[in-house]
């Protein structure tokens, strides 16, 4: 993929769709569940929390992955879950205030689960990759 813009444009694609997920899902939690939720159970909205993130840098880490190239499909994730969580940062400082900047579970989950559907993306292609060139081997030989 030698042009940049379009390069961006896949990143932050895919960083958007990991932010945008978890956080449209906890504000619609939030909604349904109220304030009172959040200070009772704080291990299950943790939990909750967490994992809607990973979900969320998975999808978007697959997706990014789809479309690059097979040798930087790790850094495209990467580079997508990392600005993921900037995106994250900024839009959380905007709306709720300096309190809630510096959160590394966010950090973790988000970077972790863009790898995470980035290697299962690349699995899914090295096997898509051996049935067309068995396909073209039965084609050859008949």
């Amino acid at each position: 993929m030698s042009n940049p813009k379009k390069q961006f444009q896949i990143y932050f694609a895919g960083a958007s769709l990991s932010f945008g997920l978890p956080f449209f899902l906890v504000e619609l939690i939030s909604l349904f569940v109220g304030e009172d939720f959040f200070n009772e159970y704080s291990v299950i909205f943790g939990f909750i929390y967490i994992s809607l993130h990973l979900l969320g840098g998975l999808l978007g880490g697959a997706l990014v992955s789809r479309k690059v190239e097979k040798a930087d499909i790790l850094r495209s994730a990467a580079t997508s879950g990392l600005l993921a969580y900037i995106l994250h940062q900024v839009i959380y400082y905007l709306f709720y205030g300096v309190s809630v900047v510096g959160d590394t579970y966010t950090l973790f989950s988000l970077l972790g689960g863009s790898v995470v559907g980035a290697l299962y993306t690349r699995q899914k292609r090295s096997k898509e990759t051996e049935k067309d060139e068995e396909k073209e081997e039965e084609d050859l030989s008949s």
